[in-house]
């Protein structure tokens, strides 16, 4: 009887499946592990140190312009885009390059407003991030533009635009906001300063975020320049005399302005 018995025992039985169960668990969190999470902001890849970027309102035509200083004093911006370890990835014009006339005639519009510097490697020293108002256009469907500095109220009279012009900096590696800041843009020529920040061999900020002004742009008859002395004005460079087109270089078209 004890003979016949013992092999009606599930112990064997039993501990095979709890090998199998213990089998697939494993094999499941090994494939778990090996499923690639997706990617966040900070997890892609740059070839940059920094991105510095300027938004104005995206349903405005107007044009501002990024202006960024390194420690050997030059300038990235739209009439130099690539200088240094510095590169501008789109001179943004409002209006004027947001929209493409299709072949049937109808109008495809981006409301995006935005440009962004690069900085690609590492200079030690003190940075310096401007914005400047160039101008303000507005698309009449006929292949050119008219100004719209000024906006008509509801009572009829015209009023100053109030743009808010807000610059981001991040540091790419490892990834960070080191600082974001706005200001309102009122007229055209209009230059701000927005931060100040220095930095060592390393990419590592030295001291804090300053905020003394400095002019990048200053008038040229009647259009605004990047000043060539690199000394400092006391003062704002406003451009309020002239037309709009007077603040293009001979042979300039408004339209395509650079």
């Amino acid at each position: 009887m004890f003979e016949k018995n013992k092999y009606k025992s599930t112990i064997g039985f039993t501990d095979m499946l709890f090998n199998i169960l213990v089998g697939f668990a494993f094999l499941f969190i090994i494939a778990f592990l090996l499923i690639k999470p997706e990617a966040k902001k900070q997890d892609f890849e740059r070839r940059a140190e920094f991105v510095v970027v300027l938004e104005w309102d995206h349903d405005q035509p107007d044009d501002i312009d990024l202006y960024v200083q390194d420690p050997t004093k030059t300038k990235v911006h739209f009439r130099l885009p690539v200088t240094n370890f510095m590169y501008l990835d789109k001179d943004d014009l409002g209006y004027a390059n947001d929209i493409v006339k299709n072949v049937d005639g109808t109008i495809t519009k981006v409301n995006i407003n935005r440009e962004v510097v690069t900085i690609r490697g590492i200079i030690p020293g003190e940075y310096i991030i401007n914005a400047h108002y160039y101008s303000s256009r507005n698309w009449t469907g006929q292949d050119t533009f008219r100004n719209t500095a000024d906006i008509v109220s509801k009572t009829g009279k015209l009023t100053k635009k109030h743009l808010t012009v807000k610059i981001e900096l991040h540091k790419v590696n490892p990834y960070k906001i080191w600082w974001i800041g706005e200001k309102t843009f009122t007229h055209k020529g209009q230059e701000e300063t927005f931060v100040r920040f220095t930095i060592d061999q390393d990419g590592k900020q030295v001291g804090g975020f300053t905020y003394v002004e400095k002019k990048f742009v200053v008038p040229f008859g009647n259009m605004g320049v990047v000043n060539p002395n690199n000394d400092e004005p006391g003062g704002a460079s406003t451009l309020e005399s002239g037309t709009e087109e007077s603040r293009y270089h001979e042979g300039d078209h408004p339209g395509d302005r650079r």
